[in-house]
C-alpha cells in the first residue's frame, strides 16, 4: 500500500478538491489548536513573501474538531491523521512515516516545494518556514537542512557524533543532517518515495543521505533559536538507541559510497549566522558523568572488549584512573570509538540495542570532557576541531571495516 492509499478517504476527497498547490507545509508535531492556528498563519505569511499567487496547503495534525481557519484562494488547510491506526512507531519512525505521507500529498498536488516542521510550533516563526522553502522555490535547491541556535549542551548527540560522522563519511559539511525541520523539492521527494515504501523502516537519517548519495543540490538555512527538552544525562541509553541505530544502519547500507568519498566540501548556508546559545541554561555535572564512565570501565570490560581494540581499552582504563576535574577525552580517541561501535553494529557483535546501551557511558565521558574544556575556544571552532578528527580517523575506519580480523590495533 502506498502512502497516498493509507490516507483516509475523506482526506483524499479534500485533497482532490484542492487540486494543485505550489507549496505544501507539513506541521508534524502535535500542539494545541491555538498553537496550530498560529503556525498556519505564519505559513501564510511565509508564502506571501515568496509569491503572492502561490497556493499553499498546510497539513496539520488532526484534532477532535477541524480548526475554524479562514481560507483563501492561496491557502488551504487539511487536518491530517499522519499515523495510521494500529501502527506502533517510536517518535523518529513516526516523523519519517509522516514525511512519506507529506511527500505523497505534495507529489499528487504537483507542488514545487515542501516544508517539514517538527520543532515546537510555538517557537516556529514565519521566517523559519520561509527560510526552509525559499532556496527551493527561488534558487532550485532540492534539500534545505537547518542551522539552529541553541545552548552549548543542547543537541549534543548531533554535535558529538551525528554531524562529524556524516561529514567524514559522506563528504558534506552539514550541521544538522537529521533535521528534523527540512525543505524538499518535489524532485527529491519523489526520488525518496520511489526508493522507499512507507512500511520499510527507513529513518530520518536516510533523507539527507539520499540527497548526498544521488547528487541532489543541498544547502542549509539558519532558522534561529530551537528549544530542546531538558536533558536527563542519566537516561541517555534510549536516546542513543533511537538516534544512532538508524545512523549506523545507513552507514552499513551505504558503505560502497562512503568508502569512495574523500575529504569534505562545504554546503552553502543562507541567512545570518546564528549567535552562540546561552550555556547558562544548561545543567551538567561533569563529575557525575565521569563517575558513570569510571564505573563502566570496571563493569563493562568484557562487552567493550568485543567491540574495542586492546589499545583503545588500555587508553580508556588509564583515563578512568585520572582525576575527574582534569578529565579529557581526546578527539582522536573519541572518533575511533565511534567507528569501532559502528563496526560492531555492522558485524552484529552484540544485539544492536545492547551494543548502543553499552556505548552510553562513553558518550557521557565525552560530554564530561567537553564540559570541562576551557571556554577560550568558541563552540563552532571547537566542533570544527572534532569534525576534522573524524575525517583524519576515516582511514582507520576503512581499514577496520574492510579487514576487521586483520586490523585490530
Amino acid at each position: 500500500m502506498t502512502a497516498l492509499e493509507e490516507i483516509p478517504q475523506p482526506t483524499r476527497e479534500r485533497l482532490d478538491q484542492i487540486g494543485a498547490a505550489g507549496l505544501v507545509v507539513g506541521l508534524l508535531v502535535p500542539a494545541p489548536a491555538e498553537t496550530i492556528e498560529l503556525a498556519i498563519e505564519r505559513a501564510r505569511e511565509s508564502a506571501a513573501k515568496l509569491y503572492t499567487a502561490t497556493r499553499t496547503v498546510v497539513l496539520y495534525p488532526a484534532l477532535d474538531a477541524p480548526l475554524p481557519t479562514p481560507e483563501s484562494e492561496t491557502l488551504r488547510t487539511v487536518p491530517f491523521p499522519f499515523i495510521s491506526a494500529g501502527r506502533s512507531l517510536d517518535p523518529a519512525e513516526s516523523i519519517r512515516a509522516a514525511c512519506d505521507t507529506v511527500f505523497a500529498v505534495a507529489s499528487n498536488l504537483n507542488a514545487r516545494a515542501i516544508a517539514i516542521v517538527v520543532s515546537d510550533l510555538e517557537h516556529v516563526t514565519a521566517q523559519w518556514i520561509y527560510s526552509l522553502v525559499r532556496p527551493i522555490l527561488e534558487l532550485d535547491f532540492d534539500l534545505v537542512t537547518p542551522c539552529y541556535t541553541h545552548a552549548k549542551f543542547e543537541g549534543l548527540l548531533n554535535s558529538a557524533i551525528v554531524s562529524p560522522l556524516t561529514r567524514a563519511l559522506y563528504g558534506r559539511r552539514i550541521e544538522h543532517p537529521l533535521g528534523p525541520d527540512f525543505g524538499f523539492s518535489v524532485r527529491l521527494a519523489r526520488h525518496i518515495s520511489a526508493r522507499s515504501a512507507p512500511s520499510d523502516g527507513r529513518s530520518l537519517a536516510s533523507l539527507t543521505l539520499d540527497a548526498i548519495c544521488y547528487g541532489f543540490e543541498i544547502c542549509q538555512a539558519t532558522l534561529g533559536l530551537r528549544r530542546y527538552p531538558p536533558i536527563d544525562w542519566m537516561k541517555q541509553s534510549s536516546v542513543l538507541v533511537q538516534i544512532l541505530d538508524p545512523v549506523f544502519r545507513e552507514m552499513e547500507h551505504r558503505a560502497a559510497f562512503w568508502q569512495r568519498a574523500r575529504g569534505s566540501k562545504p554546503v552553502p548556508v543562507f541567512g545570518e549566522a546564528p549567535e552562540a546559545g546561552d550555556s547558562r541554561s544548561d545543567s551538567i555535572d561533569p563529575r557525575r558523568l565521569f563517575e558513570s564512565f569510571e564505573l563502566a570501565c570496571r563493569n563493562l570490560q568484557d562487552i567493550w572488549g568485543a567491540i574495542l581494540p586492546p589499545g583503545t581499552l588500555l587508553e580508556l582504563n588509564k583515563l578512568a584512573r585520572g582525576r575527574p576535574e582534569a578529565f579529557y577525552l581526546p578527539d582522536r580517541l573519541w572518533s575511533r570509538i565511534i567507528y569501532d561501535f559502528a563496526l560492531g553494529h555492522h558485524l552484529r557483535v552484540l544485539n544492536p540495542d545492547h551494543l548502543l546501551r553499552a556505548m552510553t557511558p562513553l558518550y557521557l565521558a565525552w560530554a564530561a570532557s567537553y564540559a570541562l574544556e576551557p571556554d577560550s575556544i568558541s563552540g563552532s571552532a571547537r566542533l570544527e576541531q572534532l569534525a576534522l578528527a573524524f575525517e583524519q580517523a576515516k582511514p582507520y575506519a576503512l581499514s577496520r571495516w574492510r579487514w576487521p580480523d586483520r586490523f585490530n590495533p
